[in-house]
């Protein structure tokens, strides 16, 4: 073959191939643009906002295409509303769109200044609740916690405090309560000293709980200790300390005053008289 013939053959084959090639990148757009597009919508997480709720603020809705703009700023949107961590999405060959979220909680009370602040578990503020301490607060007062000079509390941010493992801690705490049953009945919680973090009751009974290992077995022995002793009255001013993680100690309000034992009066002999 002439090397003129040979070169047209070879212009002729990598039209061909260049022709195939671009068939199918647009057979492979057009299959990709129906597979991809969101069909149904549902939401995994929620606690008590409805995912109806989710779905209005991800911006998502049904028909739109995965790669579109409301899927991948679905995180933007969504975390817009306070009470929504964003924890990611799947995409099956439904076309079902799962929609994962943290649903913040609050699941404590802080006072600075004379006013108060609803946290979740984490220190992130979700409501500020003025001067009148919230009643539909669903855990403990936390106190102990050092915040930053001059720092401003702001709605939907973390507190800021200068150390943060003192959030770290209170997380542990609020969430051992609650997984205990716990939390409800929690009046405060202390977390001034990491060696020393302790709890009070609705019932005004302290429960010492040392370091935060073991905090779920330490808070279950607490309240063995607690629904024991309830009937009896005693529990306001006591102390259950459940330190160890192994045995609760339980000190009343008010020791007993120890009934004095009547001893014989020494009697005294004759001297002796020498002879």
């Amino acid at each position: 073959m002439r090397p003129r013939k040979r070169k047209k053959a070879v212009r002729q084959t990598m039209l061909m191939a260049g022709i195939v090639v671009a068939a199918l990148a647009l057979l492979l757009v057009l299959t990709l643009s129906k597979v991809l597009v969101v069909r149904d919508i549902m939401v995994v997480g929620n606690r008590n906002l409805l995912g109806e709720e989710v779905i209005t603020q991800s911006g998502v809705q049904i028909g739109d295409h995965l790669l579109g703009r409301s899927v991948t700023h679905m995180k933007e949107s969504l975390e817009k509303n306070r009470y929504i961590e964003y924890d990611g999405y799947d995409f099956d060959y439904k076309g079902r769109l799962t929609i994962r979220i943290n649903e913040r909680l609050g699941m404590g009370v802080v006072s600075v200044l004379g006013i108060y602040y609803v946290i979740d578990g984490q220190g992130v503020v979700l409501e500020c609740a003025g001067s009148s301490y919230p009643t539909n607060a669903a855990g403990p007062k936390v106190t102990g916690l050092t915040l930053e000079d001059n720092a401003w509390i702001v709605v939907g941010e973390r507190l800021p405090v200068r150390d943060t493992n003192q959030l770290e801690q209170m997380n542990l705490i609020l969430q051992a309560l609650e997984e205990t049953n716990m939390l409800a009945r929690t009046s405060q919680l202390d977390v001034a000293r990491f060696d020393d973090l302790y709890v009070m009751t609705s019932e005004s009974a302290k429960i010492e709980l040392g370091e935060s290992s073991g905090l779920k077995t330490k808070l279950l022995i607490a309240r063995e200790v607690i629904t024991a002793r309830e009937a009896s009255g005693d529990l306001r001013g006591a102390k259950i300390d459940v330190s160890s993680g192994q045995r609760a100690h339980y000190i009343p309000p008010t020791l007993p005053t120890p009934t004095p034992v009547p001893t014989a009066t020494p009697t005294i002999g004759p001297s002796a008289t020498p002879g």
